[in-house]
């Protein structure tokens, strides 16, 4: 059976439809990436288009400028690896990527492709556009949608309204996708949450514009290899969505000389500069991440990581910059002792800037991104305020290269912790604008806020 599992294009003419946005001609340069690489610098595009994320995007975002291919979409991959293995003929096309911008072109694409089942990963802020792509390929062959954004009510929901969509993978959907391929049932598919990722051969990367991926916020020399030192998070924030809609808590560790043997083969294939681990946590379990330093310090290339403020003693922090790391991405979302509480981040002491402190002061050309949030529920204007000193008063800059950070607007994604609170606090109606939950924009938190400050007034 031919297999194609595809990651659409993310695009929108101000707020209009997807079927609507077909009609809009773009700028006759996004034609061209050669072009558009020439003349990036010295133009800005139209606010009414906005270029986005979706596939191995934990947070899906868009902006003003096509964002090239930051994530690497390793479900995807992951389900294309092992669907190989199991004898199928399996086909990935990423047209975020491959910087396709029609929609029409796409469509085009996947029907010449002439696969039995064609797989769509979705999102929530990307829905709309997601189902209108199902719908539209449906016509042609069988369509299963896949991916975080179809919770229990959500999958079915889909369901009822459009069985014209075969097939509905709930969360993570490498082995369920194996599942539907075997016996071809119609309906909605449980997640089964792959637990030893070693167990399971290396994710795709033999397809087009696969060795494109760059994370930008860890500048390191092109070609970026992104990979998974481990799926997964043991620790509990209400906000995080992938950890829990995507593998339900479950936490699958790697052992590093199956990491060690995956980036020596990508190296060997394609010729890999550096390497971004863009795991949920990177730096879990000391003995280990000190023993993959090991075969990181042997192999030799620059390499950067995500990962947790609290979870490595300084020794071994100290030793990943001796073996080669020359960036570190921490989530803090705030400073704050009460909200961190609120959203059950687990860092809970303030220590932990002690640690950042020691790592700014030690390695002053070592890149240290800060993700942080706005618009957490218990969130004032004056913590949020607090937060933007405290980060200056550091030596910390949106606009830096070795010292920054991103705002990023809180989001309650489907089936996380904080949209089940809210939802029983304020009502479904309050959260059912998905249009609201594209983190580079005002969400619908952002929306309430505002709403509150009005009234205040």
């Amino acid at each position: 059976m031919k297999i194609t599992l595809v990651n659409a294009p993310v695009i929108r003419y101000k707020n209009k439809s997807p079927k609507k946005s077909l009609k809009v001609k773009l700028y006759s340069l996004l034609n061209s990436r050669n072009k558009l690489k020439k003349v990036s610098n010295i133009i800005k595009f139209n606010e009414d288009f906005r270029f986005g994320v979706r596939a191995g995007s934990r947070w899906p975002w868009t902006m003003e400028n096509p964002p090239g291919a930051p994530h690497f979409p390793f479900i995807m991959a992951y389900t294309a690896s092992l669907l190989r293995q199991e004898g199928h003929i399996v086909n990935l096309i990423d047209s975020v990527a491959e910087e396709e911008y029609s929609y029409k072109k796409f469509i085009k694409k996947v029907k010449q492709d002439n696969a039995e089942i064609v797989i769509i990963e979705c999102s929530t802020p990307t829905i709309d556009i997601d189902l209108w792509m199902a719908l539209e390929i449906s016509k042609f062959t069988k369509v299963a949608l896949a991916g975080p954004h179809l919770t229990d009510i959500n999958a079915q929901f889909i369901h009822q309204k459009h069985p014209e969509i075969s097939f509905l993978l709930k969360g993570e959907y490498i082995l369920s996708s194996l599942e539907m391929v075997n016996t071809k049932i119609k309906g909605i598919y449980e997640s089964v949450i792959v637990k030893d990722l070693d167990s399971i051969p290396f994710p795709l990367r033999d397809y087009p514009f696969a060795i494109k991926y760059f994370d930008p916020t860890m500048p390191t020399e092109k070609p970026q290899l992104q990979i998974y030192g481990s799926k997964g998070c043991p620790f509990k924030c209400t906000f995080c969505l992938w950890p829990q809609t995507m593998y339900n808590g479950t936490v699958s560790i790697r052992e590093p000389e199956n990491i060690a043997l995956e980036i020596k083969e990508c190296i060997s294939k394609y010729g890999y500069k550096s390497i971004f681990f863009d795991d949920d946590t990177f730096n879990l379990g000391t003995e280990r991440i000190s023993k993959l330093c090991d075969y990181l310090k042997e192999i030799g290339l620059p390499w950067t990581m995500m990962g947790r403020l609290d979870c490595s003693p300084d020794w071994l922090y100290d030793k990943m910059i001796d073996c080669g790391c020359v960036g570190m991405r921490f989530g803090v979302e705030t400073f704050n002792v009460n909200v961190l509480k609120s959203i059950n981040k687990g860092l809970e002491r303030t220590d932990f800037i002690k640690t950042l402190i020691y790592l700014s002061n030690k390695y002053p050309r070592l890149m240290i991104r800060l993700t942080m949030m706005k618009d957490i529920p218990a969130q004032t204007e004056e913590i949020q305020h607090r937060d933007m000193e405290i980060l200056n008063e550091i030596g910390y800059s949106s606009n830096t290269v070795t010292r920054n950070y991103q705002l990023s607007s809180c989001v309650p994604f489907p089936g996380t912790k904080m949209y089940n609170d809210l939802k029983l606090e304020k009502g479904e109606e309050f959260l059912n604008n998905f249009n609201l939950y594209d983190g580079s924009q005002d969400t619908v938190l952002t929306k309430e806020k505002r709403k509150n400050d009005k009234t205040k007034k």
